[in-house]
């Protein structure tokens, strides 16, 4: 895995400017499909991923369709670039379907938002780096797809790896809306952490494996500098619960660095996979701190 220094751009820090009411109607369009955007419900699939596209295009993407087939039915990421797909490569995803019949703000809207978000913000600051910014929505990371070749994040890994690109690091945004300052608000997968962690879920966290410590913590300090979001860290093996549920485990499997940015989903959000992971359960401010410091540690990396 590579190794980087711990220089940064102060001014650029200084200066990203995250919208909150974009974050706002990115999730509350993704959760006005006609029927949930599971993957049952492919009208309602093609709403999300034509507001997508549409999105994309109007930030001045260009936007490819990846089709892939699962389960004997027809599924497309879309990707768009930011920067020479020749140059190595930092990808950025997150997945646009719900699990059953929930519009699933948290899960995973507010990941969605956050790709576009950065996707904006990568075309206003214009920043200087020396590699290329790959944007994925993800098509089928929800069961029952979910641990399968048929979801969308494997069949990227695989052809990212199969066309031997240099692969930097893969950024996963899977749940990054739901804060509560309450006590005890926060649980985990093993009783030790709560030693190590806050017990209020009012902090963002980065998951690394064991591979990718230097990337975790370079990554979490660009966090720090820029987001008034606490910003924890944990790199683990993925057979820890929690640690490899979402589109970061293909990259993981194909011995790419990797890393997740979460609320830690089911650890915190009683809305998790029911009918009120709704849009007004969010906290959009602090979202947008947690978008802001993910943008600036993403152009950072390599510094």
């Amino acid at each position: 895995m590579p190794t980087f220094n711990t220089t940064f751009n102060q001014e650029l820090a200084n200066t990203i400017t995250p919208d909150h009411t974009l974050l706002r109607k990115h999730v509350e369009a993704l959760c006005s499909t006609s029927e949930y955007r599971n993957y049952k419900n492919k009208g309602a699939q093609k709403e999300a991923t034509d507001y997508i596209h549409t999105t994309f295009e109007e930030y001045g993407y260009e936007v490819k369709l990846q089709e892939f087939e699962a389960a004997g039915d027809k599924y497309i990421n879309l990707i768009a670039f930011y920067g020479d797909p020749n140059l190595p490569r930092v990808v950025v995803g997150a997945h646009y379907d719900t699990f059953g019949d929930q519009h699933g703000a948290d899960d995973n809207a507010s990941g969605i938002a956050g790709v576009l978000e950065i996707a904006r913000l990568l075309q206003l600051h214009n920043p200087n780096i020396d590699f290329c910014v790959e944007l994925v929505a993800y098509a089928n990371e929800e069961r029952p797809f979910f641990t399968t070749k048929g979801m969308g994040s494997y069949i990227h890994a695989q052809k990212n790896y199969k066309d031997n690109i240099d692969m930097l690091l893969m950024v996963c945004l899977e749940m990054i809306g739901y804060f509560d300052d309450s006590k005890n608000s926060q649980s985990y997968p093993i009783s030790s952490l709560n030693m190590l962690y806050p017990k209020e879920a009012n902090f963002i966290a980065l998951v690394g494996n064991l591979d990718n410590h230097n990337t975790v913590k370079k990554f979490k300090r660009g966090l720090q500098l820029t987001s008034k979001v606490p910003t924890y860290s944990i790199n683990a093996p993925s057979s820890i619960r929690g640690l490899a549920n979402s589109d970061h485990r293909n990259y993981w499997n194909f011995k790419q660095n990797a890393l997740m940015v979460t609320d830690t989903s089911y650890f915190r959000n009683p809305h998790y996979h029911l009918k009120s992971d709704l849009p007004e359960t969010l906290n959009f401010q602090k979202m947008s701190e947690v978008v802001k410091g993910t943008f600036f540690a993403i152009t950072e990396i390599t510094r």
